[in-house]
């Protein structure tokens, strides 16, 4: 008669496998990526830069994983402090969230010669994680779910604003292979894919921790007591109970999302060909209701 496997095994095998792949198969690719890609561009070398703090910072964590308002860490060591967790968490996410809206920039620049609301939506998406960043730190201190739940919606915002932008550069794009055409069409998808994930699943269950905490009035820090707790307070565990409901996202996260950031480093762009036609296209229907005047 077959024995079933103990959850905490499952949370082992979870673990190992994690680590093959977002340490070691990630870390193989990203120094593959980083000798083979000959950037000759400032775009280009900026998008090959950017990828390494964010491959790193899930590789980091895949090793180091916690979670952070419960102050649950995977080991007994400063290396696996909150704190350290965060901040490697707010390098990786904005270089990672500046390497997506860069992208989105430049082949915009290609295909309409850099439409000012496209350009801007790239900006505003880097500028609203850079608020999510702030909120994460302050939940972190204070270890109130609610802003959590407030992060993380603020996150999926972020990559909402650009989706009419990356929607818009799809129908202007001309047709035709090209890295370019191929990342707006991925765009399109993930700025709405990602937000639903955070606003349908991700945030309910922030706030559902919120509501147990409010029904067993718990106290929460202050931020300047709560950083100091983050940084030197960790309960180490290794209970599948402990990490089931968030090895969802951490899974995604640390490998689909450290695989975008290295696909990123071949940064997107149209073919030679394609580039003049269409900025000249943009610029004969920018001309064409002053031409049907004349």
């Amino acid at each position: 008669m077959s024995q079933s496997i103990e959850p905490d095994a499952w949370l082992w095998a979870w673990y190992v496998t994690m680590n093959v792949v977002c340490v070691a198969f990630n870390l193989i690719l990203l120094a593959a990526f980083l000798y083979k890609i000959k950037a000759t561009t400032s775009y280009e070398t900026t998008m090959k830069i950017l990828a390494v703090p964010w491959v790193l910072e899930c590789a980091y964590r895949t090793v180091f994983p916690s979670l952070y308002l419960q102050r649950f860490a995977f080991w007994d060591t400063p290396l696996n402090s909150i704190i350290v967790d965060r901040t490697w968490a707010c390098i990786g996410e904005l270089s990672w969230t500046y390497q997506v809206s860069l992208a989105l920039r430049h082949v915009d620049k290609e295909i309409s010669g850099g439409k000012c609301w496209v350009q801007l939506s790239g900006w505003l998406a880097f500028v609203i994680y850079v608020v999510a960043e702030c909120i994460s730190y302050y939940n972190v201190a204070t270890t109130n779910e609610f802003w959590a739940a407030m992060e993380v919606i603020v996150d999926g915002v972020s990559f909402l604003a650009m989706w009419p932008a990356a929607l818009y550069l799809v129908w202007c794009c001309p047709k035709g292979h090209s890295s370019g055409r191929n990342y707006l069409i991925v765009m399109t998808i993930v700025c709405l894919v990602y937000p639903l994930y955070n606003f349908a699943i991700d945030a309910p269950m922030y706030i559902k921790r919120y509501h147990i905490d409010q029904h067993s009035h718990k106290e929460y820090f202050s931020f300047w007591a709560g950083l100091k707790d983050a940084a030197s307070r960790r309960l180490v565990t290794r209970h599948y109970d402990d990490w089931k409901a968030d090895m969802t996202w951490m899974t995604i996260y640390f490998s689909a999302g450290a695989w975008s950031g290295l696909l990123l480093m071949f940064a997107p762009r149209l073919s030679p060909s394609t580039t003049s036609s269409a900025i000249a296209g943009d610029r004969r229907l920018d001309v064409a209701p002053y031409s049907a005047l004349m």
